[in-house]
């Protein structure tokens, strides 16, 4: 015979049981992809890569997920290049644009870039470190 206990704890056990079973499942695999999904806005200058910021990758793939690297000036094809070699990276996105040579982030300047890029590939977190 079990007793009072024993029963309340078999009762609470179940309940949780028929809880987990009747969760509202994810909509969909690509909204579950995005809840997983980073945004690393990456520095660079002259063409190459600044390391210092890539520290908002390593932030990323401590939160899980695929990882876009962003990266905005001129002459940039050697620092995506580079930046595509970064391990934990699944995509580069690069602007090629003289305007954003002197822009660093964190900048409100390159706030219109971030939000097209959220829009057209939606992420669910938005990473950026800065050498100052």
């Amino acid at each position: 015979m079990i007793s009072r206990a024993g029963q309340t704890m078999l009762r609470q056990a179940r309940m949780k049981i028929q809880q987990r079973r009747h969760s509202p499942p994810v909509a969909s695999l690509s909204a579950l992809a995005r809840l997983l999904s980073s945004l690393a806005i990456l520095e660079q200058k002259d063409g190459k890569l600044n390391h210092s910021s890539l520290g908002s990758i390593t932030a990323a793939q401590k939160l899980g997920g695929s990882i876009t690297g962003f990266l905005a000036g001129s002459n940039i094809k050697g620092a995506a290049e580079e930046a595509a070699k970064v391990a934990g990276i699944q995509k580069v996105i690069s602007v090629e644009n003289v305007a954003y040579d002197k822009v660093r982030p964190p900048s409100t300047d390159l706030h219109p870039f971030a939000l097209n890029i959220l829009r057209d590939y939606p992420k669910t977190t938005l990473l950026c470190l800065s050498r100052t």
